[in-house]
C-alpha cells in the first residue's frame, strides 16, 4: 500500500488547518508535500529545517521519516507521524488524536483513515458553518449525537459553539470508551460535559415534556435529559424510526449520503430532495448537498 493510500488521513487534517485558516497551516502543507506526496522540494525544505534545527533533530529516525515516500521498506507509524507533525503545528485537535492513539490502539484498531478522511472532515466542517447560519450565538444548549461513533465530531462542537452538554449515543457498546476517551478534555477531566452511551437510537423514547432518559452509568447520575439539538451524520446506517420518534418540535441536523457501494450503508439517498421526503421536517432552515469526490453527502437542518 503505499503512502498516498496508508495516510490519506493526512488529506483531512490539511482540510481542516486550511478551513479554520490556522497559524500553522502552509508548515503543514509543507510536511504533507513532503512526507505524503513526495515532493522532493517540499522534502528538501523540510530537512533544511531540521539541519537549523541541530543534529538531534536531524536523526536517522526524521530522515526516514521524511524520505519514507521513496523507502519500499520502512513505514512510519500514525505516532510517528503526528509526533513529526506536532513539532511544527501547535493544534489540540492532533494532541487529541495523537494522545487517543497512545491511550486507546490496543483496544481496537484505529484507522486514522475512518474518522479524518478529507471527505470527513470536509463534512464536519461544513455542518459547522451552516448550522453557525441558522443559530443565534453559538450556545447550543444540551447536544445529543445519535450514531455517534467514537464522537470524534464532538471536537468541532466544542471548537465552533459551546454546548453546555455533549452526549454521543451508538449501538456498539465497543465505541463508549473509545469516545470518552477522544473527548476527554471534556470528559472525566471536565465534570462529563461530554459523555457517550450505549444504545439503539431507535428504541430511544421521549416522556410528554419531550426528555429522555439515558441507559445507566456508574461514572454518571443517571437523570433525564431534554436535547436542546439531535444530530445524526449517520443516517445511511439506519432506518428512519429514530427520527419519527422525536417528539414534533424538536431541532434536528442530520446527513446522509449517496455512497451505496458501502456494504454498510442500507439507507442512502439519491440526492437531497429523496431525503427531504424520507424525512419529514415541520420547517427546514438548510438543505443541501457537497461533493466529497468519493460520494455526495446531504445535510438537512430544521424542525421536525
Amino acid at each position: 500500500m503505499s503512502q498516498l493510500e496508508k495516510h490519506h488521513w493526512m488529506n483531512g487534517i490539511d482540510e481542516y488547518l486550511t478551513r479554520i485558516d490556522h497559524v500553522h497551516a502552509d508548515k503543514f502543507k509543507q510536511i504533507h508535500k513532503a512526507i505524503h506526496q513526495g515532493h522532493i522540494w517540499s522534502i528538501r525544505n523540510m530537512m533544511l529545517d531540521l539541519i537549523k534545527e541541530g543534529t538531534k533533530t536531524t536523526s536517522k529516525a526524521n530522515t526516514n521519516l521524511l524520505l519514507s515516500h521513496y523507502l519500499p521498506d520502512y513505514e512510519p507509524t500514525e505516532k510517528q507521524l503526528l509526533r513529526f507533525i506536532h513539532r511544527y503545528v501547535d493544534d489540540g485537535f492532533l494532541i487529541d488524536i495523537y494522545r487517543w492513539l497512545e491511550n486507546h490502539q490496543h483496544l481496537v484498531n484505529l484507522d486514522l483513515n475512518d474518522h479524518f478522511s478529507r471527505g470527513q472532515i470536509k463534512s464536519k466542517l461544513w455542518l459547522m458553518e451552516e448550522l453557525r447560519n441558522v443559530v443565534e450565538g453559538n450556545q447550543l444548549g444540551t447536544v445529543v449525537l445519535y450514531g455517534g461513533w467514537y464522537a470524534t465530531i464532538a471536537h468541532f462542537f466544542f471548537k465552533f459553539f459551546s454546548p453546555s452538554k455533549l452526549y454521543s449515543i451508538d449501538i456498539d457498546p465497543n465505541t463508549v470508551e473509545l469516545a470518552d476517551g477522544f473527548n476527554l478534555r471534556q470528559s472525566k477531566l471536565n465534570n462529563w460535559q461530554f459523555k457517550a452511551f450505549a444504545q439503539d437510537v431507535n428504541s430511544i423514547t421521549y416522556d410528554n415534556e419531550g426528555k429522555i432518559t439515558l441507559p445507566p452509568d456508574d461514572r454518571l447520575e443517571n437523570i433525564p435529559i431534554k436535547p436542546t439539538v439531535v444530530v445524526n451524520t449517520s443516517c445511511e446506517h439506519m432506518n428512519e424510526d429514530w427520527f419519527y420518534n422525536l417528539p414534533d418540535g424538536q431541532f434536528v441536523v442530520l446527513q446522509t449520503n449517496d455512497y451505496f457501494g458501502n456494504e454498510q450503508h442500507v439507507n442512502c439517498v439519491n440526492g437531497i430532495n429523496e431525503a427531504l421526503a424520507k424525512y419529514k421536517f415541520s420547517e427546514v432552515y438548510f438543505s443541501g448537498e457537497l461533493d466529497t469526490q468519493l460520494y455526495n453527502r446531504f445535510m438537512i437542518i430544521g424542525v421536525k
